[in-house]
Parts: structure tokens; C-alpha cells; sequence
């Protein structure tokens, strides 16, 4: 005798096994699945450790990666590296606290600064693997000063000692008078003078004019000075001595 059975199962339940001669069709809850079925804290664990192991990998491609860019010396692959880098610091902490929108606009102006690339500048070639560095401009090189024409030139140069004498610091006489190589006896024997006085950078001047002769020239005290740090007073002498009518700019 075959058993009857049930034509379908109620509503809100599934078939759990079919009908068969022996037994009615039998009917329950839907089963749910093993996942919905675990804690919440489980759930945000393993996500947690997916997320991690990603990073882990992605860190691990990356130091990959930028090895070997930075081996074959390609700056695109330096860019891409230092993006990477930058976005893994991001990522990490966004997930730590999240970032606003300001930073997000910080991120992608980083981001094009370190893709685009450089301008050349204009008359330098560029070559592929390497910045272009655009060069300072040359320091101007430094006007020689001549005697004016009809004028004794030892005479020129022993007159225009007092304006040394005047600009160049009373402490830095003693400094001034080793570079020109003056010895320590000519320079204590000049300050046997009136020390308070001009007088004993001018006797020092007047040795270091005798032993030099015919070599001794106003430029060689000016270059003295640019060497002890002094350039600014070397260029208010110049200045100086031009204005007054001694001396000329030399023409080239």
C-alpha cells in the first residue's frame, strides 16, 4: 500500500527529502548557511587576517618590484615606488582612524606630481633614465681695477691705502695682514703706532707694498680680501677708489 503525500511543502519551508512509497515528503526551515551562522567577532577577524595577508603580499611584490627598477636605474620605476609607498602608508592609516577629504585631495595631487613628468629645460636635451638639473648661473667674474692714464701707479696705490684703512674692520687687520703674508713681527711692529689711529693698517699696507716692488696692485689687496670673506668690503673699496678718480675699471 503506498503512502500519501503531501502535494508541497507550507510556505516559508523548503523540502528537506522527496516522497517515496514508505514515507511523506518531509518539510523544514530553509538551512542556513555557515557563514551568516558565525559570531560577528569571528567574521571581523577573518576579514581581518584576509586583509592582512594581502598586504603582506602586496609589500612583498612591491620591495620586489623596486628593487628591480632601481637596479636598471628607470625613473618611472622610482615614481611608481615611491606612489606605492606613499598609498600603502595611506591605507594603513585610514584603516587605523580614516582620512577626510582634504587628504584625499593631497593624495592625488602627490600622486600626479610623482607621475607626470618633468619639463625639460629649454635648451637642455633630455636623456631617457635621468633628470634634467637646470644650472645655476655663472658667478660674474670680477672687474680689474687700472690706474687711470697719466697717473704714477705706486704713487695711485699708496694714496688709496687710507680707504682700506677705513673700510676694512679694525678687528680683521691683523687676519688682513697674514693673508697678504706678513709676518707676526711686521704686523706687532705696525701696531706699535697709535693703535687707535688708522695708522697701523696703513704702515702694514706700506711694508706689504715695499716688498712686493712693481708686483704690488690693488686688485691683489682686493682678491686678499674676497679670500678672508670680505668680498662686500672688496666691492665698496672698488666703488670707492673708481668714484674718487684713482683707479678705472679695466675694458676687456
Amino acid at each position: 500500500m503506498c503512502q500519501k503525500c503531501r502535494p508541497r511543502c507550507p510556505k516559508g519551508e523548503v523540502e528537506l527529502a522527496p516522497c517515496t512509497p514508505h514515507s511523506d515528503r518531509q518539510c523544514g526551515p530553509p538551512p542556513t548557511s555557515t557563514f551568516h551562522s558565525l559570531p560577528t567577532h569571528m567574521i571581523v577577524t577573518i576579514v581581518v587576517i584576509v586583509v592582512v595577508i594581502l598586504l603582506v603580499l602586496f609589500f612583498c611584490f612591491w620591495k620586489f618590484y623596486c628593487h628591480q627598477s632601481s637596479g636598471d636605474g628607470r625613473d618611472l620605476g622610482r615614481k611608481s615606488c615611491s606612489v606605492v609607498d606613499y598609498m600603502v602608508r595611506r591605507l594603513t592609516r585610514y584603516r587605523s582612524g580614516g582620512l577626510g577629504t582634504q587628504d584625499n585631495i593631497l593624495n592625488e595631487r602627490f600622486i600626479q606630481d610623482q607621475l607626470l613628468p618633468r619639463t625639460p629645460a629649454v635648451g637642455t636635451p633630455s636623456a631617457p633614465g635621468s633628470e634634467v638639473m637646470v644650472p645655476y648661473p655663472a658667478a660674474k667674474p670680477r672687474r680689474k681695477l687700472v690706474p687711470v692714464q697719466g697717473k704714477d701707479p705706486c704713487n695711485v696705490l699708496r694714496r688709496c691705502f687710507e680707504v682700506f684703512a677705513q673700510e676694512v674692520p679694525h678687528k680683521d687687520w691683523k687676519r688682513y695682514g697674514r693673508a697678504l703674508e706678513l709676518g707676526e713681527n711686521d704686523i706687532a711692529m705696525a701696531e706699535m703706532n697709535d693703535r687707535y689711529s688708522l695708522e697701523p693698517c696703513f704702515q702694514m699696507l706700506t711694508m706689504w707694498q715695499n716688498r712686493q716692488g712693481m708686483n704690488a696692485s690693488v686688485n691683489t689687496l682686493l682678491d686678499t680680501l674676497h679670500e678672508i670673506n670680505l668680498g662686500g668690503i672688496a666691492e665698496d673699496i672698488s666703488f670707492k677708489l673708481v668714484q674718487r678718480g684713482s683707479y678705472q675699471y679695466e675694458v676687456s
